[in-house]
């Protein structure tokens, strides 16, 4: 199969499969309009990022032994079952959390096994390219499932919008059939530094500091549809917004990533997004919720890719895998934490003052980060660079 074949079907799969997890989106108020509290909504919404979590070692056990195809599709079954559980037991709250976790599960496996793939079939003059689309793949839902969803609640088809996400999950396992991963020879065992090794590194205790408070912020899109209806405005204009400016500074402007520090970009990322979520917050209107998304989807379009590589700068290969697993934990730590502060914050500062909360600590460690950390890493970087001797 031609490389663009096998990168089509890498990027659908990853479309899917976040089209799964974004349909969720939505689910908050959903739920509450149900008569759940909202500390009940915010455990259900962060279960999923919990078993996410738990579940990476998982994911890679199930792909050094089963394969990329086997573990695609195992995954998917596992994200179409939850979620049939979920639209069949909405009002049995202990099997709504089981089958939610099933989801996340599922989810962290699958995408483990989509990145594995990636990995294996794309040659590196590429890959720059292909992590841009996968990238794009994962943000392009804001604007197509989460709308769609929102028209489905809104027009009165509830039975709908719950069994759209067996159906995607169904999909899922249809495209993790279809992955052909080639077969190759088994390389040499190699040698990978410890943990212990990775957090001595100059920066990347910061780096992975950065990472929990960009994620805190990013989070609050799974929220985002309380602030919404509380501020009587459509969720969608904030949600495509928020894509659409994501998918253009990963796709037209990645080069600016390259050409500009990434030490300097990492903590305004997370700052600029604090500021959106701040702006929301006191915006009443369409308008001001879609320019506020646009500057939202500017942070996180710029944030993700540059922590990500980051990794790269930070360390030396012998601790990429490592690395990348401790960037992961992070934001997976914020996307669990994230939901369960609003479920307990919101009943007493109502869903816009606690959207002011995460504005002001994620703007507060913004500031912090980079005028303590990142700057004087910035300078130590540049100065240890111009003391290296020519060739």
């Amino acid at each position: 199969m031609s490389h663009g074949k096998q990168l089509l079907r890498l990027f659908l799969a990853v479309y899917a499969v976040h089209c799964f997890s974004n349909l969720y989106f939505l689910f908050g108020p959903f739920y509450e309009g149900r008569g759940a509290t909202p500390q009940a909504a915010g455990w259900f919404l962060s279960i999923f990022y919990v078993a996410t979590t738990l579940c990476r070692p998982l994911g890679s056990f199930a792909l050094e032994r089963l394969g990329v195809r086997k573990t695609l599709v195992g995954a998917a079954i596992l994200c179409a079952a939850g979620s049939a559980g979920i639209a069949l037991f909405l009002n049995s709250p202990p099997l709504l959390l089981a089958f939610r976790a099933l989801t996340g599960i599922g989810f962290s496996a699958f995408v483990v096994g989509a990145m594995a793939f990636q990995s294996l079939v794309i040659p590196p003059e590429v890959r720059g390219a292909s992590f841009a689309l996968v990238t794009t793949g994962s943000m392009a839902p804001l604007a197509t499932i989460v709308p769609l969803s929102d028209w489905l609640i809104q027009t009165g088809h509830p039975y709908l919008y719950l069994w759209s996400a067996p159906l995607l999950g169904t999909l899922c396992i249809v495209l993790g059939y279809l992955v052909e991963a080639p077969d190759r020879a088994p390389a040499p065992k190699p040698v990978w530094g410890s943990y212990r090794d990775l957090m001595r590194l100059p920066g990347f205790p910061v780096l992975a500091f950065s990472a929990l408070f960009l994620a805190l912020c990013d989070a609050t899109t799974i929220c985002v549809a309380s602030l919404a209806r509380e501020r009587g405005v459509l969720v969608s204009s904030f949600m495509v917004a928020n894509a659409v400016a994501a998918v253009l500074v990963r796709t037209v402007g990645f080069r600016f990533m390259d050409r500009f520090p990434r030490t300097l970009l990492a903590a305004p990322a997370f700052g600029t997004m604090a500021a959106a979520l701040l702006g929301m917050s006191f915006s009443s209107t369409n308008g001001a919720f879609l320019v506020w998304g646009l500057l939202f989807g500017l942070g996180i379009g710029v944030g993700f890719p540059t922590y990500l590589s980051l990794i790269g700068d930070l360390a030396p290969e012998r601790l990429h895998p490592k690395g990348t697993a401790a960037v992961l934990l992070s934001i997976d730590v914020g996307w669990t934490l994230t939901p369960l502060l609003f479920g307990y914050l919101s009943p007493g500062l109502g869903v816009s003052g606690t959207f002011r909360f995460f504005a002001v600590a994620g703007g507060a460690a913004a500031l912090l980060a980079h005028r303590f950390l990142w700057l004087p890493l910035y300078r130590r970087n540049r100065k240890a660079a111009c003391l290296l001797p020519e060739d």
